[in-house]
């Protein structure tokens, strides 16, 4: 029973739930299913300030320790990896009428992350980007084109200020 409570209670696996069971609605339930699937989300904006559509997020181990102000919003995020979003990380597009962008957007993966990337707190990452494997990035940089070196990145625009990642920052898995 205390087990039951305390994943009910802890952050992280309700939003995983949230976040499996909206994307579920949406997509195996013909009508009504995206409605439920929204007031999921909305659910989730209100309880943690995740803004977050969530069958737009394929992501296979997401790790939201902190969720307040953060925007995954509906652009599309796909990873095969694992991806760590700290406090107030926002995806967002560029100009709505970016033809690049508006492909991407069409597919559901504006943002193509890696195994293994962590995005610091407030930082922001303008899509259409390419994040490759083994990335940190440091808070508040702003991420506005491809990464395709390993290594730790900081500032604005986020430049590469060390090929070695720390071995304490993955995501624990």
């Amino acid at each position: 029973m205390k087990r039951l409570l305390l994943s009910w209670w802890m952050v992280e696996p309700s939003i995983r739930r949230t976040i499996r069971w909206s994307t579920w609605w949406h997509t195996r339930v013909p009508g009504i299913g995206r409605y439920v699937a929204m007031l999921l989300d909305r659910s989730l904006l209100t309880r943690f300030s995740l803004d977050v559509t969530s069958y737009r997020i394929k992501v296979r181990q997401l790790k939201i320790s902190h969720p307040a102000g953060i925007l995954l919003g509906g652009n599309g995020i796909v990873s095969d990896g694992r991806v760590a979003v700290m406090a107030g990380v926002k995806f967002v597009g560029p100009a709505p009428d970016d033809p690049d962008y508006l492909a991407r957007h069409a597919t559901g993966d504006v943002f193509r992350l890696g195994d293994n990337v962590i995005i610091g707190a407030n930082s922001v990452v303008v899509g259409p980007v390419e994040i490759c494997d083994n990335v940190v990035i440091g808070a508040m940089s702003l991420v506005n084109r491809s990464i395709t070196e390993p290594g730790t990145y900081v500032g604005i625009p986020a430049k590469r200020i060390n090929a070695e990642v720390p071995n304490d920052a993955w995501v624990a898995g």
